[in-house]
């Protein structure tokens, strides 16, 4: 029998009319029979928005954004996100975001003004600066925690909505205790680090009375990020050769002056090139690591399925680069929608009951703000 709640096996004997509950946290066992198994169901996901369509309401959005400087970004968010989620379907019944483009705003100016304080007595006063620093490090936990019941209260299927159960004090853990020790370990504790990010998101979402749970290893992260670091240094030392070379033989037979190309050198291939590195390696990193954390990630007596291919992502990674800088930025939609759409066809849930079995639960208050913060400081705590 299974625990979907702990997302452990168990022996148990028990008369057939009487229901079996897990020892450790109370729920109600599922026997799984290998005529349970054949009869398990996937079901993908699909992903019908179009690059075309999301043109439009991205050059919208971000005209309206820049007239408006910055106001109708709330608006933007609220018009992008029901425009994924509702073109995003699992067997056959789309998902629905329900966020509010004013409980958003009021998220947006407060961080935004906190933001113009710190740079305004950054100049003038320094040390008032580097407390207010300080004490946002401590209110940050609180602004994801509330990020996270944000997002998941206003996201919903089947109109039952998510819901986030994580406690703050989990948030100030992963996020202040476990963000402090990256220094004291070298930045050798920062795979870790991820780990506990994603654990604390996927060990406590909950669709309407099924609650999620995580059985996550470090391992996996240990080595995607082993893989990234090397590889990188790899690609950044020979390109940075190539470019070395090529240079030295421009500048002798164009007869400029060295501090010239010493500039062009050290902006394209330290800076620049050492960004698209880092940037690209990303892909690797998330295929690795959402194969193993969905593979480990159960939502009652649901499992889910991840077929990332580190080659594929990367090479949407690296051609999204390309379309965008040679297109000025034109291309980003095209770019976002393919990377999506891909993501979308490579996630999958297993069930072993039907998905109308679900049943939704009493709905509670949660604030935007910590959603408006996290975008703000462009801190990513999404899959």
């Amino acid at each position: 029998m299974v625990c979907g709640k702990c997302n452990v096996s168990i022996q148990y004997s028990t008369p057939e009319d009487q229901p079996a509950y897990c020892a450790r946290c109370g729920s109600p066992l599922t026997l799984v029979t290998d005529e349970t198994s054949a009869a398990s169901v996937r079901y993908g996901f699909e992903f019908t928005a179009s690059a075309g369509e999301y043109f439009r309401i991205w050059i919208v959005n971000l005209f309206l954004t820049i007239v408006t400087f910055g106001i109708y970004a709330a608006w933007a968010k609220v018009r992008t996100r029901r425009y994924i989620w509702a073109n995003t379907s699992l067997a056959g019944h789309p998902f629905s975001f329900h966020g509010r483009p004013a409980a958003i705003l009021k998220g947006n100016l407060i961080i935004a003004g906190m933001f113009v304080i710190y740079v305004a007595t950054k100049k003038f006063e320094p040390v008032i600066a580097g407390g207010l620093f300080v004490v946002f490090g401590f209110i940050f936990p609180f602004l994801v925690y509330k990020s996270l019941r944000f997002n998941a209260h206003n996201t919903s299927y089947r109109n039952i909505r998510f819901r986030f159960l994580g406690r703050l004090k989990e948030s100030y853990e992963t996020y202040l205790l476990f963000a402090g020790i990256l220094p004291c370990t070298l930045f050798l504790f920062f795979p870790a680090w991820q780990f506990y990010k994603k654990k604390f998101f996927l060990n406590n979402l909950a669709y309407g009375t099924a609650q999620s749970s995580f059985s996550g290893k470090k391992g996996p992260f240990y080595r995607a990020y082993f893989f990234a670091s090397v590889t990188g240094v790899a690609a950044f030392m020979f390109f940075s050769w190539v470019g070395s070379y090529w240079f030295d033989r421009l500048s002798m037979g164009s007869g400029a002056s060295p501090g010239t190309f010493n500039m062009i050198y050290t902006f394209f291939f330290t800076y620049a090139l050492g960004a698209v590195i880092l940037y690209t390696l990303q892909a690797a990193i998330y295929a690795i690591t959402m194969n193993h954390c969905w593979s480990r990630t159960r939502l009652g007596s649901l499992q889910f399925g991840s077929t990332f291919a580190t080659r594929h992502l990367l090479f949407i990674r690296i051609t999204n680069i390309a379309a965008i800088i040679f297109s000025l930025g034109l291309l980003v939609p095209w770019a976002k929608i393919r990377r999506l759409k891909y993501i979308m066809q490579n996630l999958s849930v297993v069930s072993i009951q039907d998905l109308n079995t679900f049943r939704g639960s009493p709905e509670s208050d949660q604030s935007a703000l910590g959603d408006a913060a996290t975008d703000f400081i462009g801190i990513e705590i999404g899959l």
